[in-house]
Protein backbone atom coordinates (compact mmCIF):
# COMPACT_ATOMS: atom_id res chain seq x y z
CA UNK A 1 0.00 0.00 0.00
CA UNK A 2 2.81 2.40 0.81
CA UNK A 3 4.42 1.66 -2.56
CA UNK A 4 1.25 3.00 -4.17
CA UNK A 5 1.52 6.21 -2.09
CA UNK A 6 -1.14 5.31 0.47
CA UNK A 7 -0.75 6.44 4.06
CA UNK A 8 -0.83 3.19 6.03
CA UNK A 9 -2.24 2.81 9.54
CA UNK A 10 -1.76 -0.73 10.82
CA UNK A 11 -3.57 -2.24 13.78
CA UNK A 12 -1.66 -4.94 15.61
CA UNK A 13 -1.99 -7.18 18.65
CA UNK A 14 1.58 -6.91 19.99
CA UNK A 15 4.63 -4.68 20.07
CA UNK A 16 6.51 -7.28 18.02
CA UNK A 17 3.89 -7.10 15.27
CA UNK A 18 3.98 -3.32 15.53
CA UNK A 19 7.72 -3.30 14.84
CA UNK A 20 7.17 -5.63 11.88
CA UNK A 21 4.37 -3.42 10.53
CA UNK A 22 6.66 -0.39 10.75
CA UNK A 23 9.43 -2.31 8.96
CA UNK A 24 6.91 -3.31 6.28
CA UNK A 25 6.11 0.36 5.66
CA UNK A 26 3.25 1.34 7.97
CA UNK A 27 3.35 5.04 8.73
CA UNK A 28 1.37 4.62 11.97
CA UNK A 29 0.74 1.63 14.23
CA UNK A 30 -2.17 1.23 16.65
CA UNK A 31 -2.09 -1.61 19.15
CA UNK A 32 -5.39 -3.21 20.07
CA UNK A 33 -6.27 -5.50 22.97
CA UNK A 34 -4.44 -3.49 25.63
CA UNK A 35 -7.34 -1.18 26.48
CA UNK A 36 -6.59 1.27 23.68
CA UNK A 37 -9.60 2.88 22.02
CA UNK A 38 -8.63 1.84 18.48
CA UNK A 39 -11.12 4.14 16.76
CA UNK A 40 -9.91 7.16 18.74
CA UNK A 41 -6.28 6.28 18.04
CA UNK A 42 -6.94 5.96 14.30
CA UNK A 43 -8.95 9.20 14.28
CA UNK A 44 -6.05 10.98 16.02
CA UNK A 45 -3.95 10.15 12.95
CA UNK A 46 -6.76 10.53 10.37
CA UNK A 47 -9.27 13.02 11.85
CA UNK A 48 -11.49 12.88 8.75
CA UNK A 49 -11.46 9.08 8.75
CA UNK A 50 -9.88 6.54 6.43
CA UNK A 51 -10.73 5.77 2.82
CA UNK A 52 -10.15 2.03 3.01
CA UNK A 53 -10.14 -0.65 5.68
CA UNK A 54 -8.61 -4.00 4.71
CA UNK A 55 -10.43 -6.39 7.01
CA UNK A 56 -9.56 -9.89 8.19
CA UNK A 57 -11.83 -10.06 11.25
CA UNK A 58 -15.08 -8.51 10.06
CA UNK A 59 -17.18 -9.75 12.96
CA UNK A 60 -14.88 -8.45 15.65
CA UNK A 61 -14.20 -5.12 13.96
CA UNK A 62 -17.52 -4.05 12.40
CA UNK A 63 -18.18 -1.27 14.92
CA UNK A 64 -14.61 0.01 14.80
CA UNK A 65 -14.70 0.07 11.00
CA UNK A 66 -17.81 2.26 11.06
CA UNK A 67 -16.12 4.55 13.60
CA UNK A 68 -12.97 5.13 11.52
CA UNK A 69 -14.32 5.20 7.97
CA UNK A 70 -14.71 8.36 5.89
CA UNK A 71 -18.00 8.97 4.14
CA UNK A 72 -18.03 6.90 0.93
CA UNK A 73 -15.18 4.78 2.29
CA UNK A 74 -14.68 1.09 1.58
CA UNK A 75 -14.29 -1.93 3.81
CA UNK A 76 -12.59 -4.71 1.82
CA UNK A 77 -13.30 -7.99 3.59
CA UNK A 78 -11.33 -11.11 2.74
CA UNK A 79 -11.59 -13.07 5.98
CA UNK A 80 -13.38 -13.37 9.29
CA UNK A 81 -11.99 -14.58 12.57
CA UNK A 82 -14.82 -17.12 12.83
CA UNK A 83 -15.70 -16.65 16.48
CA UNK A 84 -17.93 -13.62 15.95
CA UNK A 85 -20.67 -13.26 13.36
CA UNK A 86 -20.55 -10.25 11.08
CA UNK A 87 -23.36 -8.06 12.44
CA UNK A 88 -23.64 -4.83 10.52
CA UNK A 89 -25.08 -1.59 11.91
CA UNK A 90 -27.00 -0.68 8.77
CA UNK A 91 -27.84 2.86 9.92
CA UNK A 92 -24.20 3.76 10.67
CA UNK A 93 -23.00 2.41 7.33
CA UNK A 94 -25.90 3.89 5.39
CA UNK A 95 -25.08 7.30 6.83
CA UNK A 96 -21.50 6.88 5.62
CA UNK A 97 -22.50 5.45 2.23
CA UNK A 98 -20.08 2.67 3.05
CA UNK A 99 -19.02 0.35 0.27
CA UNK A 100 -18.54 -3.22 1.47
CA UNK A 101 -16.28 -5.12 -0.90
CA UNK A 102 -16.02 -8.83 -0.25
CA UNK A 103 -12.90 -10.29 -1.85
CA UNK A 104 -12.56 -13.90 -2.99
CA UNK A 105 -9.79 -14.31 -5.55
CA UNK A 106 -11.40 -17.37 -7.13
CA UNK A 107 -14.28 -15.26 -8.42
CA UNK A 108 -12.81 -11.86 -9.31
CA UNK A 109 -12.14 -12.82 -12.93
CA UNK A 110 -9.04 -13.57 -14.92
CA UNK A 111 -8.67 -10.00 -16.16
CA UNK A 112 -8.48 -8.73 -12.57
CA UNK A 113 -6.05 -11.49 -11.57
CA UNK A 114 -3.83 -10.65 -14.55
CA UNK A 115 -3.88 -6.95 -13.64
CA UNK A 116 -3.03 -7.80 -10.02
CA UNK A 117 -0.19 -10.02 -11.23
CA UNK A 118 1.15 -7.19 -13.37
CA UNK A 119 1.02 -4.83 -10.38
CA UNK A 120 2.77 -7.37 -8.15
CA UNK A 121 5.48 -7.93 -10.76
CA UNK A 122 5.99 -4.15 -11.03
CA UNK A 123 6.31 -3.92 -7.24
CA UNK A 124 8.82 -6.77 -7.22
CA UNK A 125 10.84 -5.12 -10.00
CA UNK A 126 10.84 -1.87 -8.01
CA UNK A 127 12.09 -3.70 -4.89
CA UNK A 128 8.90 -2.96 -2.96
CA UNK A 129 8.10 -6.56 -1.98
CA UNK A 130 10.83 -7.78 0.30
CA UNK A 131 10.80 -10.51 2.92
CA UNK A 132 12.65 -11.02 6.18
CA UNK A 133 12.53 -9.35 9.56
CA UNK A 134 13.99 -6.07 8.27
CA UNK A 135 11.15 -5.94 5.71
CA UNK A 136 8.45 -6.70 8.26
CA UNK A 137 7.71 -10.21 7.04
CA UNK A 138 9.13 -13.06 9.07
CA UNK A 139 9.52 -16.32 7.17
CA UNK A 140 9.78 -19.70 8.89
CA UNK A 141 11.11 -22.47 6.62
CA UNK A 142 10.47 -26.18 7.20
CA UNK A 143 11.63 -29.15 5.14
CA UNK A 144 8.92 -31.45 3.85
CA UNK A 145 9.78 -34.09 6.45
CA UNK A 146 9.05 -31.45 9.15
CA UNK A 147 5.52 -30.68 7.96
CA UNK A 148 4.09 -31.55 11.37
CA UNK A 149 6.43 -28.97 12.95
CA UNK A 150 5.23 -26.38 10.45
CA UNK A 151 1.61 -27.08 11.37
CA UNK A 152 2.46 -26.79 15.05
CA UNK A 153 4.13 -23.43 14.40
CA UNK A 154 0.93 -22.14 12.76
CA UNK A 155 -1.25 -23.56 15.55
CA UNK A 156 1.02 -21.93 18.13
CA UNK A 157 0.54 -18.52 16.48
CA UNK A 158 3.77 -18.08 14.53
CA UNK A 159 4.10 -14.50 13.34
CA UNK A 160 4.81 -14.26 9.62
CA UNK A 161 4.73 -16.89 6.93
CA UNK A 162 5.32 -20.58 7.46
CA UNK A 163 6.73 -22.25 4.35
CA UNK A 164 7.34 -25.90 3.60
CA UNK A 165 10.10 -26.70 1.12
CA UNK A 166 8.78 -29.50 -1.07
CA UNK A 167 11.87 -29.94 -3.24
CA UNK A 168 15.28 -28.32 -3.45
CA UNK A 169 15.55 -25.78 -6.27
Amino acid sequence: ARWSDATVIATVSSDTKGALATSAGAHHVVRYGDGTDVAAAVRSVAPDGVDLVVEVAAGANAATNAAVLKPRGTVAIYANNGDQPFDLDVRAHMGLNTRLQFVLLYTVGWDKLRAAGDDINAAIAAGALRIGEDAGLLVHHFALDRTADAHRAVEDGATGKVLITVAEA
